[in-house]
Protein backbone atom coordinates (compact mmCIF):
# COMPACT_ATOMS: atom_id res chain seq x y z
CA UNK A 1 0.00 0.00 0.00
CA UNK A 2 0.91 3.94 -0.67
CA UNK A 3 1.70 5.57 2.41
CA UNK A 4 -0.60 6.29 4.92
CA UNK A 5 0.14 9.47 5.86
CA UNK A 6 -2.81 9.82 8.74
CA UNK A 7 -0.93 7.36 10.93
CA UNK A 8 -2.50 3.81 11.88
CA UNK A 9 -6.00 3.40 12.01
CA UNK A 10 -7.16 3.35 16.03
CA UNK A 11 -10.39 1.87 15.91
CA UNK A 12 -12.89 -1.03 14.49
CA UNK A 13 -13.97 0.26 11.86
CA UNK A 14 -10.73 2.12 10.75
CA UNK A 15 -8.61 -1.21 10.65
CA UNK A 16 -11.89 -2.64 8.38
CA UNK A 17 -11.99 0.65 6.28
CA UNK A 18 -7.75 0.37 5.54
CA UNK A 19 -8.76 -3.05 4.16
CA UNK A 20 -11.21 -1.91 2.35
CA UNK A 21 -9.35 1.11 0.55
CA UNK A 22 -6.28 -0.62 0.54
CA UNK A 23 -6.70 -3.14 -2.93
CA UNK A 24 -7.80 0.29 -4.62
CA UNK A 25 -4.20 1.92 -3.63
CA UNK A 26 -2.46 -1.54 -4.87
CA UNK A 27 -3.77 -1.23 -8.15
CA UNK A 28 -3.46 2.57 -8.67
CA UNK A 29 -7.06 3.12 -8.85
CA UNK A 30 -6.92 5.79 -5.80
CA UNK A 31 -4.55 7.78 -4.46
CA UNK A 32 -5.94 10.58 -2.47
CA UNK A 33 -7.80 11.29 1.07
CA UNK A 34 -11.03 9.72 3.16
CA UNK A 35 -12.57 10.32 5.73
CA UNK A 36 -15.66 9.32 7.42
CA UNK A 37 -17.12 10.75 10.16
CA UNK A 38 -20.43 9.91 12.39
CA UNK A 39 -22.26 12.54 14.83
CA UNK A 40 -19.93 14.46 13.19
CA UNK A 41 -17.13 12.55 14.82
CA UNK A 42 -14.03 11.18 12.77
CA UNK A 43 -13.83 7.34 12.71
CA UNK A 44 -11.58 6.88 9.95
CA UNK A 45 -9.37 9.56 8.30
CA UNK A 46 -6.18 8.46 6.35
CA UNK A 47 -4.46 9.68 3.58
CA UNK A 48 -2.51 7.94 0.38
CA UNK A 49 -0.62 8.22 -1.86
CA UNK A 50 1.33 11.23 -3.53
CA UNK A 51 0.53 14.53 -3.52
CA UNK A 52 3.19 15.47 -5.76
CA UNK A 53 5.26 12.42 -7.95
CA UNK A 54 7.92 14.43 -9.27
CA UNK A 55 9.26 15.56 -5.54
CA UNK A 56 7.48 12.33 -3.73
CA UNK A 57 5.47 14.02 -1.71
CA UNK A 58 2.71 12.55 0.09
CA UNK A 59 -0.74 13.03 0.79
CA UNK A 60 -1.77 14.14 4.04
CA UNK A 61 -5.24 15.28 5.63
CA UNK A 62 -4.13 19.24 4.74
CA UNK A 63 -3.51 18.54 1.21
CA UNK A 64 -6.34 20.67 -0.84
CA UNK A 65 -8.06 18.87 -3.93
CA UNK A 66 -9.76 20.33 -6.72
CA UNK A 67 -13.27 19.62 -5.98
CA UNK A 68 -15.10 20.01 -9.18
CA UNK A 69 -18.94 20.36 -9.31
CA UNK A 70 -19.06 19.91 -5.03
CA UNK A 71 -18.45 23.28 -5.97
CA UNK A 72 -22.50 23.79 -7.37
CA UNK A 73 -23.56 23.15 -3.56
CA UNK A 74 -21.62 26.37 -2.20
CA UNK A 75 -23.01 28.12 -5.59
CA UNK A 76 -26.57 27.27 -4.61
CA UNK A 77 -25.95 28.36 -0.84
CA UNK A 78 -25.15 31.62 -2.17
CA UNK A 79 -28.49 32.34 -3.78
CA UNK A 80 -30.47 31.24 -1.09
CA UNK A 81 -28.25 33.60 1.31
CA UNK A 82 -29.30 35.71 -1.28
CA UNK A 83 -33.23 35.02 -1.71
CA UNK A 84 -33.16 35.01 2.08
CA UNK A 85 -32.35 38.66 2.51
CA UNK A 86 -34.61 39.56 -0.14
CA UNK A 87 -32.25 40.49 -2.73
CA UNK A 88 -33.66 38.34 -5.07
CA UNK A 89 -36.60 35.34 -5.60
CA UNK A 90 -35.67 32.06 -6.72
CA UNK A 91 -39.12 32.22 -8.81
CA UNK A 92 -37.63 35.30 -10.74
CA UNK A 93 -36.63 35.00 -14.57
CA UNK A 94 -33.16 35.09 -14.95
CA UNK A 95 -33.48 37.82 -17.25
CA UNK A 96 -34.36 40.30 -14.14
CA UNK A 97 -30.89 39.97 -12.48
CA UNK A 98 -28.87 39.45 -15.74
CA UNK A 99 -29.55 41.86 -18.48
CA UNK A 100 -27.87 40.56 -21.16
CA UNK A 101 -30.00 36.90 -20.99
CA UNK A 102 -30.81 36.35 -24.52
CA UNK A 103 -34.13 36.11 -25.59
CA UNK A 104 -34.74 32.56 -25.28
CA UNK A 105 -33.32 32.63 -21.70
CA UNK A 106 -36.48 35.28 -20.96
CA UNK A 107 -38.78 33.22 -19.06
CA UNK A 108 -36.05 30.61 -17.36
CA UNK A 109 -36.11 30.67 -13.75
CA UNK A 110 -33.52 30.73 -11.31
CA UNK A 111 -35.36 27.52 -9.66
CA UNK A 112 -34.54 26.07 -12.59
CA UNK A 113 -30.91 26.71 -13.28
CA UNK A 114 -30.36 24.85 -9.43
CA UNK A 115 -32.44 22.27 -10.58
CA UNK A 116 -30.83 21.45 -13.75
CA UNK A 117 -34.40 21.73 -15.47
CA UNK A 118 -33.60 25.04 -17.68
CA UNK A 119 -32.64 23.84 -20.76
CA UNK A 120 -29.68 25.60 -21.75
CA UNK A 121 -26.56 23.64 -23.40
CA UNK A 122 -24.02 22.84 -20.93
CA UNK A 123 -20.61 24.28 -22.35
CA UNK A 124 -18.48 21.44 -21.14
CA UNK A 125 -20.61 19.36 -23.88
CA UNK A 126 -18.76 21.46 -26.97
CA UNK A 127 -16.98 18.77 -28.88
CA UNK A 128 -13.90 20.93 -28.50
CA UNK A 129 -14.30 21.85 -24.24
CA UNK A 130 -11.65 19.54 -23.50
CA UNK A 131 -8.90 20.60 -26.63
CA UNK A 132 -9.24 23.91 -26.49
CA UNK A 133 -12.05 25.75 -24.03
CA UNK A 134 -11.04 24.30 -21.21
CA UNK A 135 -7.43 24.85 -21.82
CA UNK A 136 -8.14 29.19 -22.34
CA UNK A 137 -8.90 31.60 -19.58
CA UNK A 138 -12.66 32.84 -20.02
CA UNK A 139 -14.76 35.61 -17.77
CA UNK A 140 -17.79 34.71 -16.71
CA UNK A 141 -19.76 36.32 -19.78
CA UNK A 142 -17.35 34.77 -21.97
CA UNK A 143 -18.24 31.27 -20.68
CA UNK A 144 -22.30 32.11 -21.05
CA UNK A 145 -21.31 33.37 -24.90
CA UNK A 146 -19.75 29.65 -25.22
CA UNK A 147 -23.86 28.13 -25.66
CA UNK A 148 -25.88 31.92 -25.76
CA UNK A 149 -26.73 31.36 -29.14
CA UNK A 150 -27.37 27.76 -28.90
CA UNK A 151 -31.25 26.85 -29.04
CA UNK A 152 -32.92 25.35 -26.04
CA UNK A 153 -32.23 21.20 -25.47
CA UNK A 154 -36.35 21.65 -24.64
CA UNK A 155 -38.74 23.53 -22.67
CA UNK A 156 -37.59 25.10 -18.97
CA UNK A 157 -38.60 22.77 -16.47
CA UNK A 158 -39.70 20.02 -18.69
CA UNK A 159 -36.89 17.44 -17.74
CA UNK A 160 -33.85 17.53 -16.13
CA UNK A 161 -30.28 17.45 -17.91
CA UNK A 162 -27.29 17.92 -16.01
CA UNK A 163 -25.69 21.82 -17.08
CA UNK A 164 -23.04 23.51 -15.92
CA UNK A 165 -23.86 26.73 -18.34
CA UNK A 166 -26.74 27.28 -15.46
CA UNK A 167 -24.03 26.89 -12.66
CA UNK A 168 -22.38 29.46 -14.06
CA UNK A 169 -25.62 31.72 -14.74
CA UNK A 170 -26.00 31.46 -11.09
CA UNK A 171 -22.48 32.51 -10.49
CA UNK A 172 -22.79 35.48 -12.62
CA UNK A 173 -26.34 36.50 -10.97
CA UNK A 174 -24.17 36.20 -7.71
CA UNK A 175 -21.85 38.88 -8.48
CA UNK A 176 -24.88 40.58 -10.38
CA UNK A 177 -27.42 41.26 -7.20
CA UNK A 178 -23.95 40.95 -4.38
CA UNK A 179 -21.66 43.38 -5.67
CA UNK A 180 -18.76 40.80 -4.90
CA UNK A 181 -16.81 38.72 -7.49
CA UNK A 182 -18.19 35.25 -6.90
CA UNK A 183 -14.87 34.47 -4.90
CA UNK A 184 -14.79 36.95 -2.29
CA UNK A 185 -18.86 36.25 -1.64
CA UNK A 186 -17.82 32.54 -0.50
CA UNK A 187 -14.90 33.89 0.92
CA UNK A 188 -16.77 36.81 3.14
CA UNK A 189 -20.06 34.58 3.73
CA UNK A 190 -19.44 31.21 3.93
CA UNK A 191 -15.74 30.17 4.28
CA UNK A 192 -14.48 32.56 7.00
CA UNK A 193 -17.71 32.32 8.86
CA UNK A 194 -17.32 28.59 9.43
CA UNK A 195 -13.63 28.56 9.87
CA UNK A 196 -13.06 27.10 6.58
CA UNK A 197 -9.15 28.05 5.67
CA UNK A 198 -8.65 25.38 3.61
CA UNK A 199 -11.27 26.26 0.80
CA UNK A 200 -11.45 28.84 -1.66
CA UNK A 201 -11.48 29.56 -5.36
CA UNK A 202 -8.40 27.80 -7.44
CA UNK A 203 -7.06 30.76 -9.05
CA UNK A 204 -4.51 28.69 -12.20
CA UNK A 205 -1.80 31.05 -11.42
CA UNK A 206 -1.92 31.26 -7.63
CA UNK A 207 1.33 30.24 -5.17
CA UNK A 208 -1.34 27.86 -3.30
CA UNK A 209 0.53 26.02 -0.32
CA UNK A 210 -0.11 22.14 -0.17
CA UNK A 211 -2.36 22.05 -3.43
CA UNK A 212 -1.98 18.47 -5.08
CA UNK A 213 -1.35 18.33 -8.47
CA UNK A 214 -3.42 15.77 -11.09
CA UNK A 215 -2.74 12.74 -12.46
CA UNK A 216 -4.19 10.39 -14.98
CA UNK A 217 -2.85 6.69 -15.66
CA UNK A 218 -2.11 5.87 -19.19
CA UNK A 219 -0.37 2.58 -20.45
CA UNK A 220 0.04 1.16 -17.09
CA UNK A 221 2.03 4.48 -16.45
CA UNK A 222 1.74 7.91 -14.36
CA UNK A 223 0.94 10.95 -15.98
CA UNK A 224 0.25 14.44 -15.60
CA UNK A 225 -3.38 15.36 -16.35
CA UNK A 226 -4.39 17.80 -18.96
CA UNK A 227 -4.57 21.34 -17.86
CA UNK A 228 -7.40 23.04 -16.85
CA UNK A 229 -7.59 26.98 -16.99
CA UNK A 230 -9.66 27.70 -13.73
CA UNK A 231 -11.66 30.16 -14.52
CA UNK A 232 -13.40 27.86 -16.86
CA UNK A 233 -15.31 26.23 -14.13
CA UNK A 234 -16.23 28.93 -12.31
CA UNK A 235 -19.57 28.62 -10.46
CA UNK A 236 -19.92 25.18 -11.74
CA UNK A 237 -16.87 23.70 -10.41
CA UNK A 238 -13.60 25.87 -9.66
CA UNK A 239 -13.44 25.34 -5.69
CA UNK A 240 -10.68 22.97 -3.69
CA UNK A 241 -11.16 21.97 0.09
CA UNK A 242 -9.54 19.30 2.50
CA UNK A 243 -11.59 16.40 3.59
CA UNK A 244 -11.85 18.71 7.04
CA UNK A 245 -13.15 21.68 5.57
CA UNK A 246 -16.01 19.57 3.90
CA UNK A 247 -16.74 17.58 6.83
CA UNK A 248 -16.92 21.23 8.53
CA UNK A 249 -19.20 22.50 5.90
CA UNK A 250 -21.99 19.13 5.82
CA UNK A 251 -21.71 19.79 9.22
CA UNK A 252 -22.85 23.50 9.39
CA UNK A 253 -25.25 23.34 6.64
CA UNK A 254 -27.22 20.21 8.22
CA UNK A 255 -27.48 22.13 11.55
CA UNK A 256 -28.69 25.08 10.78
CA UNK A 257 -25.48 27.54 10.92
CA UNK A 258 -25.68 28.43 6.97
CA UNK A 259 -29.13 29.01 6.06
CA UNK A 260 -32.88 28.99 7.57
CA UNK A 261 -34.62 25.51 8.16
CA UNK A 262 -36.84 26.40 5.75
CA UNK A 263 -34.48 27.45 3.14
CA UNK A 264 -32.43 23.86 3.86
CA UNK A 265 -35.68 21.93 3.33
CA UNK A 266 -36.13 23.07 -0.19
CA UNK A 267 -32.81 22.56 -0.67
CA UNK A 268 -31.86 18.71 -0.13
CA UNK A 269 -35.80 18.28 -0.93
CA UNK A 270 -36.03 16.14 -4.42
CA UNK A 271 -37.71 18.78 -6.72
CA UNK A 272 -38.99 15.88 -9.10
CA UNK A 273 -35.42 14.08 -10.92
CA UNK A 274 -33.35 13.41 -7.68
CA UNK A 275 -31.94 16.78 -7.68
CA UNK A 276 -32.52 19.22 -4.65
CA UNK A 277 -30.26 22.68 -4.65
CA UNK A 278 -26.62 21.54 -5.66
CA UNK A 279 -27.30 18.02 -4.50
CA UNK A 280 -28.75 14.65 -5.80
CA UNK A 281 -31.18 13.69 -3.06
CA UNK A 282 -31.88 10.24 -3.57
CA UNK A 283 -32.37 6.39 -1.72
CA UNK A 284 -29.18 3.79 -1.16
CA UNK A 285 -29.56 0.77 0.37
CA UNK A 286 -33.11 2.38 2.05
CA UNK A 287 -31.39 4.49 3.38
CA UNK A 288 -31.51 8.84 2.50
CA UNK A 289 -28.38 10.11 0.99
CA UNK A 290 -27.74 13.82 0.03
CA UNK A 291 -24.43 13.63 -2.05
CA UNK A 292 -22.07 14.72 -4.83
CA UNK A 293 -19.30 14.40 -6.86
CA UNK A 294 -16.95 16.45 -8.75
CA UNK A 295 -14.91 15.76 -11.49
CA UNK A 296 -12.22 17.80 -13.01
CA UNK A 297 -8.60 17.13 -15.05
CA UNK A 298 -7.15 15.17 -12.67
CA UNK A 299 -9.30 14.98 -10.31
CA UNK A 300 -11.90 13.13 -8.89
CA UNK A 301 -14.04 13.17 -5.34
CA UNK A 302 -17.44 12.50 -3.66
CA UNK A 303 -19.36 14.00 -0.67
CA UNK A 304 -22.02 11.66 1.02
CA UNK A 305 -23.71 12.56 3.72
CA UNK A 306 -26.89 10.04 5.36
CA UNK A 307 -28.59 12.07 7.25
CA UNK A 308 -30.82 9.76 9.16
CA UNK A 309 -27.15 8.11 10.23
CA UNK A 310 -25.69 11.12 10.74
CA UNK A 311 -22.72 9.75 8.72
CA UNK A 312 -20.41 11.37 6.42
CA UNK A 313 -18.20 10.26 3.86
CA UNK A 314 -15.96 11.80 1.94
CA UNK A 315 -13.19 10.90 -0.90
CA UNK A 316 -10.65 13.05 -2.49
CA UNK A 317 -8.53 12.03 -5.20
CA UNK A 318 -5.83 13.02 -7.45
CA UNK A 319 -6.07 10.27 -9.68
CA UNK A 320 -8.41 11.40 -11.91
CA UNK A 321 -10.03 7.44 -12.80
CA UNK A 322 -10.19 6.43 -9.47
CA UNK A 323 -13.11 4.47 -8.67
CA UNK A 324 -14.92 6.82 -6.67
CA UNK A 325 -18.44 5.80 -5.83
CA UNK A 326 -16.87 1.82 -5.47
CA UNK A 327 -15.24 3.13 -2.15
CA UNK A 328 -17.61 5.90 -0.89
CA UNK A 329 -20.40 3.33 -0.72
CA UNK A 330 -18.18 0.46 0.17
CA UNK A 331 -16.98 2.59 3.11
CA UNK A 332 -20.52 3.48 3.79
CA UNK A 333 -21.90 0.22 4.08
CA UNK A 334 -19.00 -0.79 6.17
CA UNK A 335 -20.25 1.21 8.30
CA UNK A 336 -24.21 0.10 8.30
CA UNK A 337 -22.74 -3.83 8.32
CA UNK A 338 -24.05 -4.63 4.58
CA UNK A 339 -20.25 -4.97 3.51
CA UNK A 340 -16.91 -6.53 4.89
CA UNK A 341 -13.75 -7.05 3.15
CA UNK A 342 -13.41 -10.47 1.95
CA UNK A 343 -10.37 -12.51 2.51
CA UNK A 344 -8.74 -15.03 -0.17
CA UNK A 345 -8.13 -18.80 0.67
CA UNK A 346 -4.22 -19.65 -0.20
CA UNK A 347 -3.41 -21.33 -3.49
CA UNK A 348 -0.42 -23.47 -4.72
CA UNK A 349 1.71 -21.41 -6.72
CA UNK A 350 1.98 -24.13 -9.81
CA UNK A 351 -1.80 -24.25 -10.05
CA UNK A 352 -2.16 -20.45 -10.80
CA UNK A 353 0.27 -21.48 -13.65
CA UNK A 354 -2.63 -23.61 -15.03
CA UNK A 355 -5.29 -20.36 -15.39
CA UNK A 356 -2.36 -18.16 -17.32
CA UNK A 357 -3.53 -17.14 -21.23
CA UNK A 358 -5.40 -15.03 -23.55
CA UNK A 359 -9.32 -15.35 -23.57
CA UNK A 360 -10.99 -14.01 -26.36
CA UNK A 361 -14.42 -11.63 -24.61
CA UNK A 362 -15.25 -10.21 -28.39
CA UNK A 363 -14.60 -10.16 -31.93
CA UNK A 364 -11.26 -8.02 -31.16
CA UNK A 365 -11.22 -7.93 -27.29
CA UNK A 366 -9.10 -9.92 -25.42
CA UNK A 367 -8.09 -10.35 -21.66
CA UNK A 368 -5.04 -11.56 -20.54
CA UNK A 369 -4.60 -13.40 -17.49
CA UNK A 370 -0.86 -13.41 -15.74
CA UNK A 371 0.86 -13.73 -12.80
CA UNK A 372 2.66 -11.47 -10.86
CA UNK A 373 3.85 -11.48 -6.98
CA UNK A 374 2.35 -14.85 -6.36
CA UNK A 375 -1.36 -13.71 -7.56
CA UNK A 376 -3.22 -13.72 -10.89
CA UNK A 377 -3.95 -11.02 -12.61
CA UNK A 378 -6.38 -9.88 -15.29
CA UNK A 379 -6.10 -7.25 -17.51
CA UNK A 380 -7.70 -5.70 -21.06
CA UNK A 381 -6.23 -3.51 -23.70
CA UNK A 382 -5.29 0.27 -21.95
CA UNK A 383 -6.62 -0.73 -18.71
CA UNK A 384 -5.23 -1.52 -15.64
CA UNK A 385 -4.77 -5.33 -14.47
CA UNK A 386 -6.67 -6.25 -11.89
CA UNK A 387 -5.28 -8.50 -9.25
CA UNK A 388 -7.84 -11.56 -8.48
CA UNK A 389 -7.93 -13.33 -5.15
CA UNK A 390 -8.56 -17.62 -4.71
CA UNK A 391 -12.03 -18.72 -3.33
CA UNK A 392 -11.46 -22.19 -3.80
CA UNK A 393 -12.47 -24.46 -6.32
CA UNK A 394 -11.47 -22.61 -9.80
CA UNK A 395 -13.11 -19.34 -8.81
CA UNK A 396 -11.48 -16.04 -8.20
CA UNK A 397 -12.59 -12.59 -7.21
CA UNK A 398 -11.96 -9.09 -7.61
CA UNK A 399 -11.48 -6.81 -4.46
CA UNK A 400 -11.81 -3.42 -6.17
CA UNK A 401 -14.89 -4.35 -8.36
CA UNK A 402 -17.85 -6.47 -7.98
CA UNK A 403 -16.60 -9.29 -10.16
CA UNK A 404 -16.05 -12.77 -9.79
CA UNK A 405 -13.86 -15.21 -12.31
CA UNK A 406 -15.34 -18.73 -12.67
CA UNK A 407 -12.05 -21.03 -14.74
CA UNK A 408 -14.05 -23.36 -16.99
CA UNK A 409 -11.75 -27.03 -17.52
CA UNK A 410 -12.34 -29.51 -20.38
CA UNK A 411 -13.30 -33.07 -19.60
CA UNK A 412 -9.39 -33.85 -19.12
CA UNK A 413 -8.84 -31.48 -16.91
CA UNK A 414 -7.10 -28.23 -18.94
CA UNK A 415 -8.59 -24.78 -18.60
CA UNK A 416 -10.43 -23.72 -21.81
CA UNK A 417 -12.58 -20.94 -20.52
CA UNK A 418 -13.11 -18.40 -17.71
CA UNK A 419 -16.73 -16.67 -16.75
CA UNK A 420 -16.67 -12.95 -15.62
CA UNK A 421 -19.87 -12.97 -13.12
CA UNK A 422 -20.97 -9.00 -12.61
CA UNK A 423 -23.62 -6.89 -12.78
CA UNK A 424 -26.10 -9.66 -12.80
CA UNK A 425 -24.63 -11.28 -16.03
CA UNK A 426 -21.97 -14.29 -17.32
CA UNK A 427 -19.94 -12.71 -19.66
CA UNK A 428 -17.83 -15.99 -21.18
CA UNK A 429 -14.41 -15.85 -22.53
CA UNK A 430 -13.07 -18.84 -24.25
CA UNK A 431 -9.13 -19.54 -24.14
CA UNK A 432 -7.03 -19.01 -27.25
CA UNK A 433 -3.73 -19.32 -28.72
CA UNK A 434 -1.41 -15.93 -28.48
CA UNK A 435 -0.21 -15.94 -31.96
CA UNK A 436 -4.39 -15.97 -33.07
CA UNK A 437 -4.93 -13.09 -30.39
CA UNK A 438 -1.98 -10.67 -32.46
CA UNK A 439 -2.84 -11.38 -36.05
CA UNK A 440 -6.75 -10.07 -35.10
CA UNK A 441 -5.77 -7.21 -32.85
CA UNK A 442 -3.33 -6.05 -35.69
CA UNK A 443 -6.00 -6.75 -38.58
CA UNK A 444 -6.48 -3.39 -40.08
CA UNK A 445 -10.22 -1.65 -39.88
CA UNK A 446 -12.97 -0.60 -42.27
CA UNK A 447 -12.93 3.35 -42.31
CA UNK A 448 -16.56 4.77 -42.10
CA UNK A 449 -16.79 5.61 -45.62
CA UNK A 450 -16.15 1.67 -46.64
CA UNK A 451 -19.30 0.20 -49.10
CA UNK A 452 -21.81 -1.06 -47.84
CA UNK A 453 -21.49 1.63 -44.38
CA UNK A 454 -25.17 3.54 -45.33
CA UNK A 455 -27.11 0.02 -44.51
CA UNK A 456 -30.07 0.69 -43.04
CA UNK A 457 -30.10 -2.98 -40.96
CA UNK A 458 -29.06 -1.75 -37.42
CA UNK A 459 -29.71 -5.29 -36.04
CA UNK A 460 -26.57 -6.71 -36.66
CA UNK A 461 -25.05 -3.08 -34.22
CA UNK A 462 -27.04 -4.52 -31.04
CA UNK A 463 -24.71 -6.33 -28.29
CA UNK A 464 -22.74 -5.63 -25.56
CA UNK A 465 -19.40 -3.07 -25.71
CA UNK A 466 -17.17 -2.85 -22.81
CA UNK A 467 -15.51 0.65 -22.35
CA UNK A 468 -13.59 0.40 -19.80
CA UNK A 469 -13.58 -2.19 -16.11
CA UNK A 470 -16.50 -0.01 -15.24
CA UNK A 471 -18.83 0.72 -17.84
CA UNK A 472 -20.32 -1.02 -20.54
CA UNK A 473 -22.62 0.47 -23.18
CA UNK A 474 -25.43 -1.64 -23.84
CA UNK A 475 -26.99 -1.13 -27.47
CA UNK A 476 -29.77 -2.88 -28.76
CA UNK A 477 -32.28 -2.32 -31.70
CA UNK A 478 -36.25 -1.78 -31.34
CA UNK A 479 -38.41 -1.59 -34.43
CA UNK A 480 -35.30 -0.42 -36.40
CA UNK A 481 -34.30 2.05 -33.92
CA UNK A 482 -30.78 1.96 -32.15
CA UNK A 483 -31.25 2.52 -28.88
CA UNK A 484 -28.17 3.20 -25.94
CA UNK A 485 -28.00 2.52 -22.40
CA UNK A 486 -24.52 2.76 -20.26
CA UNK A 487 -23.87 0.85 -17.12
CA UNK A 488 -26.17 2.34 -14.10
CA UNK A 489 -27.20 5.17 -16.62
CA UNK A 490 -30.95 5.55 -18.73
CA UNK A 491 -31.62 4.32 -21.92
CA UNK A 492 -31.44 6.59 -24.73
CA UNK A 493 -32.85 6.55 -28.38
CA UNK A 494 -30.55 7.66 -30.93
CA UNK A 495 -30.99 9.39 -34.57
CA UNK A 496 -28.78 7.79 -37.44
CA UNK A 497 -26.31 10.64 -39.00
CA UNK A 498 -24.71 8.63 -41.72
CA UNK A 499 -21.73 6.65 -41.96
CA UNK A 500 -22.46 4.31 -38.83
CA UNK A 501 -22.87 7.25 -37.13
CA UNK A 502 -25.71 7.81 -34.31
CA UNK A 503 -26.12 10.77 -32.20
CA UNK A 504 -27.95 10.01 -28.66
CA UNK A 505 -31.37 11.49 -27.56
CA UNK A 506 -31.62 12.99 -24.81
CA UNK A 507 -29.55 14.79 -21.53
CA UNK A 508 -26.64 13.66 -22.74
CA UNK A 509 -24.67 14.98 -25.50
CA UNK A 510 -22.66 12.34 -27.49
CA UNK A 511 -22.52 10.03 -30.26
CA UNK A 512 -21.36 6.73 -31.35
CA UNK A 513 -19.45 4.86 -34.40
CA UNK A 514 -19.51 1.47 -35.09
CA UNK A 515 -16.11 0.11 -36.40
CA UNK A 516 -15.88 -2.73 -38.89
CA UNK A 517 -13.33 -5.52 -38.90
CA UNK A 518 -12.31 -6.49 -42.64
CA UNK A 519 -14.88 -8.71 -43.68
CA UNK A 520 -17.81 -6.18 -42.45
CA UNK A 521 -18.42 -7.51 -39.04
CA UNK A 522 -19.40 -5.49 -36.31
CA UNK A 523 -16.18 -5.13 -33.84
CA UNK A 524 -16.23 -2.35 -32.10
CA UNK A 525 -17.79 1.32 -31.16
CA UNK A 526 -16.60 4.69 -30.77
CA UNK A 527 -17.67 7.07 -28.05
CA UNK A 528 -18.02 10.71 -28.61
CA UNK A 529 -18.16 12.87 -25.69
CA UNK A 530 -17.34 16.46 -24.44
CA UNK A 531 -14.23 16.37 -27.00
CA UNK A 532 -13.05 12.77 -26.55
CA UNK A 533 -13.33 9.20 -28.12
CA UNK A 534 -13.68 6.17 -26.26
CA UNK A 535 -13.31 2.96 -27.84
CA UNK A 536 -15.59 0.10 -26.42
CA UNK A 537 -14.75 -2.95 -27.51
CA UNK A 538 -17.81 -5.61 -28.87
CA UNK A 539 -18.53 -8.54 -26.67
CA UNK A 540 -19.17 -11.98 -28.20
CA UNK A 541 -22.41 -13.35 -29.57
CA UNK A 542 -22.49 -15.36 -26.63
CA UNK A 543 -22.86 -12.21 -24.24
CA UNK A 544 -25.13 -10.28 -26.39
CA UNK A 545 -28.30 -9.12 -24.94
CA UNK A 546 -31.52 -10.70 -25.87
CA UNK A 547 -33.75 -9.04 -28.05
Amino acid sequence: MSSMAAGTPSNAYAVKAAAVVAPFVDANLFSGLILVAHRGKPIFHEAFGLANREWMIANTPDTRFRIGSITKQFTATAIVLLAGRGKLNLADPVSTHYANAPESWCDITIHQLLTHTSGIPSYTGRPDFVSHIGRIDHTPEQILDLVRDLPLEFTPGERFSYCNSGYALLGLIVEKVSGQIYSAFLQSEIFDPLGMSNTGYDETRAILPRRAAGYERHGGKWINALFSAMSVPYAAGGLYSTADDLLRWTEALSNGKVISAGSLDEMLRDHGHGYGYGWFIVNRSDRRLHHHGGGINGFVCALDRYPDDELTVVVLSNLQHAIIPAIAERLANLHFGRHEPRASVPIDPPLLETYTGCYRLGPKYFVRVTTEAGALNIHARGQEPLRLAYAGADSFFCQVRDMQIDFQRADEGSVVALVDRERGRDFVAHRVDEALVQQIEQAPLQGADHAGAEARDFAHYAGWYRLSAYMDLEVTCDAGQIHVQATGQEKLATVYRGMRRFELVGPVTAAVTFELDGDGTVCNLILHQAGVDWRGFRLSEANRPAQ
